[in-house]
């Protein structure tokens, strides 16, 4: 393989964690707000990490009631975890990667606890030399910050890179950081968005992302 390192984003791309973040919101929010979000509403409030997206929603209200919610989504994010399931092929590619030695990291936009309840609750942690959650850069994606971390964080040049997400921003972010981007397009929230992003090159599956990795020639 012609890459040094692998990047992956986490919702949508490893892991199908939609479902259990529209959950948590809700139970969060929902008593509080009087009212429950559709998956739509809460996915478009995606960008920020999970807190600071909760943060905003609650903005007008006193503090004891913010941090109540969030420990609240928080909870039911853990305790409802077994929502979450890895997209098919995921964990075969991920096996198949570290067995062949390749630095992998993560660059996602969520927040620390949640990510690393994740990778726990999913048995992955293993796999990953570096992950950077949205709490540990200043700009969120598309900007570079965060894979830029994780290649800085795995000892390789950004242009040795592969990043690879399921929406338009991890697009912007790949080619930002000067990394080759390939479209987790197995995940079809954002596929024609995702399309307009002109990643390198659409892997429709997780053995098809190996494939690339395998033939595409970084920059």
């Amino acid at each position: 393989m012609l890459f040094e390192a692998v990047i992956f984003d986490l919702d949508g791309t490893l892991a199908d964690t939609f479902p259990l973040i529209v959950a948590a919101w809700n139970a969060a929010l929902g008593e509080t707000l009087g009212r429950e979000y559709s998956t739509d509403e809460v996915v478009a409030r995606f960008g920020i990490p999970d807190a600071a997206m909760l943060r905003r929603e609650l903005n007008d209200h006193p503090e004891p009631l913010i941090e109540a919610a969030l420990e609240k989504y928080f909870s039911h994010y853990e305790q409802a975890h077994d929502m979450v399931q890895a997209f098919e092929g995921v964990p075969q590619m991920l096996h198949t990667l570290h067995e062949r030695g390749v630095p992998l990291g993560i660059m996602t936009g969520k927040g620390r606890r949640p990510a690393d309840i994740s990778l726990r609750l999913l048995r992955w942690e293993e796999y990953f030399g570096s992950v950077v959650s949205g709490e540990d850069v200043e700009q969120q994606k598309p900007a570079p910050d965060g894979v830029l971390r994780a290649a800085h964080e795995l000892g390789v040049s950004p242009s040795r890179c592969a990043y690879i997400g399921d929406s338009p921003v991890d697009i912007g972010a790949g080619r930002a950081a000067g990394m080759f981007t390939i479209a987790a397009a197995w995940q079809t929230f954002y596929t024609e968005r995702l399309r307009a992003a002109q990643p390198d090159a659409w892997a429709e599956s997780p053995a098809r992302l190996l494939e690339i990795l395998d033939s595409a020639s970084p920059a």
